[in-house]
């Protein structure tokens, strides 16, 4: 009788401490987690948003639309600059970038090569 109350007593014990694996609920949207970083290259300023994860090659969209933020939810890099005008300079900086050289080689070496720069 005692050693029935033992296998009892461990059985609840197992039942009351074991880890919950019942399965997380399936999220509706999937939002991979963002990152901000800036840039001041001479007269050139931006604001690049982008996955904190970077895997495999990515868009580069070069805008000056601030609403182009749901892009990078979806795993584009987006470069937000204040003058458009001066884009194709933002454009010819990244294009440096993805050959390993420029101004933007040190801060943004982990983007070299994720991303694929959007033509106009």
């Amino acid at each position: 009788m005692a050693i029935g109350r033992v296998v009892v007593a461990v059985a609840c014990a197992l039942v009351l401490t074991a880890p919950n694996t019942a399965a997380a609920p399936v999220q509706e949207e999937h939002r991979p987690a963002t990152m901000t970083m800036t840039y001041e290259v001479g007269d050139l300023a931006a604001v690049v948003h982008a996955p904190r994860t970077l895997v495999g090659a990515r868009p580069l969209i070069l805008t000056s639309d601030i609403s182009a933020q749901r892009l990078v939810r979806q795993g584009a890099v987006v470069v937000f600059v204040h003058d458009r005008s001066a884009l194709p300079r933002h454009r010819e900086l990244w294009r440096e970038l993805g050959s390993g050289t420029g101004p933007l080689a040190e801060r943004f070496a982990g983007f070299a090569r994720h991303v694929v720069v959007a033509e106009p």
